[in-house]
């Protein structure tokens, strides 16, 4: 199987998911709840999501697991839910594929990505080298033995914890590990992480450390073209991009997104010609917008 998303992420464009935590939202998850103990509480929402995505075309969904580290879950005192939370949310995003391949002829290639988010907590302040290895580790070993067939590092804003969930992902298993970083525009124009970190370096030391897919999520589409442009400019390997529906904007307790899936789908080829090869949606993001992209995108040959 990673064979099989090897080859198709190095030979054709790829559709991933959109959207989890908004989805989760609109069918009533509160901020008294953690997304992913929905995974024990409410997991047919979670099937019912991947199902979504997966008719939508989606060829990557990702599992309900972004803040399912140790450490990040024992930020709400959770640490304990660790390993019921990621085996829960592999095998939900399992058994929806499972119904989805079983009920659509010539389904077609796809696979499950581990989705694995940035603890909450500073390396070499809060925690040390080792326990976010280690927790980056336990993590990727349950993914791994319920069912995913890949990691997606993602969300992440310092570069060292990317590196560090990298290495340990690698080390622990042999499934394809996908990086993705946050950028934000500086006042000179240029991109960079919260932690300073610029795309050059995050392009060197990603490649160098063996990143299947380097890329990035969670911003403005406009900005992210520019990113992944500089991106492709030093490296050849896959390149995921996977933007907000435009900036989170407040309407009472409520977070929403402007950008409409029609507004999104215009940026597609620009996308590509930039040098994504992976596309998807963040937050915001929703079924009908993975639909326009599959619409355009899927089969479709790399450059």
């Amino acid at each position: 199987m990673e064979k099989g998303i090897k080859r198709l992420i190095s030979e054709e464009y790829v559709v991933l998911d959109g959207a989890t935590g908004t989805l989760l939202q609109d069918s009533g998850l509160s901020t008294d709840t953690l997304p992913e103990e929905w995974n024990i509480l409410r997991p047919e929402v979670l099937k019912g999501i991947h199902l979504d995505y997966l008719r939508s075309g989606a060829q990557i969904i990702e599992t309900n697991t972004f803040g399912a580290t140790a450490i990040k879950l024992g930020m709400k005192g959770k640490s304990d839910l660790m390993e019921e939370v990621n085996r829960r949310g592999a095998r939900i995003a399992v058994e929806a594929l499972k119904e989805f391949s079983g009920a659509i002829e010539n389904s077609g290639d796809r696979y499950i990505g581990g989705s694995v988010g940035p603890t909450g907590q500073m390396v070499g302040v809060d925690m040390s080298e080792q326990e976010a290895r280690k927790s980056f580790a336990s993590q990727g070993t349950v993914l791994a033995d319920n069912g995913v067939n890949l990691f997606i590092v993602e969300t992440m804003m310092n570069l060292n914890e990317a590196l560090i969930a990298l290495r340990a992902l690698m080390d622990e298993t042999d499934l394809p590990v996908v990086v993705s970083l946050v950028f934000n525009r500086t006042k000179k124009g240029d991109y960079r992480t919260l932690y300073g970190n610029t795309v050059s370096e995050a392009v060197e030391k990603l490649t160098d450390a063996g990143a299947d897919a380097i890329g990035t999520n969670c911003g403005l589409i406009e900005d992210y073209i520019d990113v992944i442009g500089e991106m492709r400019s030093l490296t050849s390997i896959p390149l995921i991009l996977y933007p907000n529906a435009g900036a989170p904007k407040l309407r009472g307790d409520e977070t929403y997104f402007e950008q409409t899936p029609e507004f999104m789908i215009s940026y597609l080829e620009k996308e590509i010609e930039a040098g994504a090869t992976i596309i998807g949606g963040c937050c915001g993001t929703t079924p009908e917008y993975t639909a326009l992209i599959s619409q355009r995108l899927k089969g479709r040959k790399r450059k």
